[in-house]
């Protein structure tokens, strides 16, 4: 039978005194909230708090989970930047933060089935079902660049059709008129907002043609269907495949995100391209590589460290008022311009 953990075991394992254990584990003043966490957690990797749910509800209130899928991970140069803000305020606010990563095949995380987190932020895409099975724990959740359009629940994202509105708006005032887009729709809702705000641009603008004429241009000049995929692998020569299936090239791509207007600006170079005397590139989101690449790339700037901070505020507030209404929150955007346009 393995020996039974005491207070006095943790506090010779933390080098502090047992009365500082007893005033974390109980939640009372006289020891900082950086001490309180510590002794929580190692309370809870010893085993100590398995005997009591009082010590696990304490333990519990002081963490939150941060949900995201393994394929978003990848794109270290925006969601890491959201997990970093997260990470920045929770700290600030005295709470712990458990990550948990995923693949398609959900699995409801331990730290959620056991009862260790007060809250959590799912990161990017998530399927509804998904946050059905997580309802079902009575637990707050906040989405953070993704929104669902099955269940009521908080979200922040970024102004994705204003961003692409304006984007579409400001490529037209410099005297582009072949605009396409360049995005798999199915990736994200963000991608699909952002489509969005690429149409309704396009159809202000060609406001006198018929409906079908203005859809006929911009599926005309679109890639929509099986790209993020070969953006994540970075497949050069599928993005290459993709960009040879129109006739006729467009005068400027508007990407649905950085990583995919780099890649495609590769491509266009390997195609003999040059860029932006031959065609223009502009992504989205400012990412640190688009003052990396040559040409430097014109984009849409999404705060998201403060994406990452704002949903952390968010999901506090929603422990401490479950009965109000949901809020979706939406982050202003700005045109930064380089030199991947003329």
């Amino acid at each position: 039978m393995s020996k039974k953990v005491t207070m006095k075991d943790i506090a010779e394992k933390l080098n502090i005194s047992i009365n500082a254990v007893s005033l974390a584990l109980n939640n009372k003043i006289g020891v900082s909230d950086e001490t309180r966490l510590l002794v929580l957690k190692t309370a809870e990797q010893m085993g100590y708090l398995d005997k009591s749910i009082k010590y696990k509800r304490i333990f519990s209130s002081k963490n939150l989970c941060v949900l995201l899928k393994n394929m978003y991970f990848k794109d270290m140069y925006f969601y890491s930047k959201i997990l970093i803000g997260i990470e920045q305020e929770a700290r600030q606010k005295g709470y712990d933060i458990i990550v948990s990563f995923y693949e398609d095949a959900f699995r409801m995380p331990n730290c959620i089935e056991e009862g260790k987190v007060c809250g959590v932020i799912a990161v990017g895409k998530i399927e509804d079902e998904h946050l059905l099975e997580i309802k079902k724990y009575k637990i707050p959740i906040v989405l953070v660049d993704h929104s669902s359009l099955r269940e009521s629940i908080d979200s922040i994202v970024t102004d994705n059709k204003l961003g692409a509105f304006k984007m579409t708006k400001y490529l037209i005032d410099k005297g582009y008129r072949n605009i396409g887009f360049f995005g798999d729709l199915e990736y994200s809702i963000s991608v699909k907002e952002r489509f969005f705000g690429y149409q309704e641009a396009i159809r202000e603008y060609f406001s006198t043609r018929s409906q079908k004429s203005t859809n006929d241009y911009i599926f005309k000049y679109s890639f929509l269907d099986n790209v993020e995929e070969y953006i994540i692998e970075q497949n050069t020569e599928k993005i290459i495949s993709c960009l040879r299936k129109i006739d006729n090239m467009p005068e400027v791509l508007i990407c649905s995100n950085d990583n995919a207007a780099i890649q495609v600006c590769d491509a266009l170079k390997n195609m003999g391209y040059n860029i932006p005397k031959d065609i223009g590139v502009v992504g989205f989101d400012d990412i640190v590589l688009c003052t990396m690449v040559t040409p430097r790339l014109t984009t849409v700037r999404v705060n998201k460290e403060l994406m990452g901070k704002k949903a952390v505020e968010k999901l506090l507030w929603r422990i401490s008022n479950e009965d109000s209404a949901v809020e979706n929150s939406s982050l202003s955007v700005d045109i930064i311009e380089r030199e991947s346009v003329i």
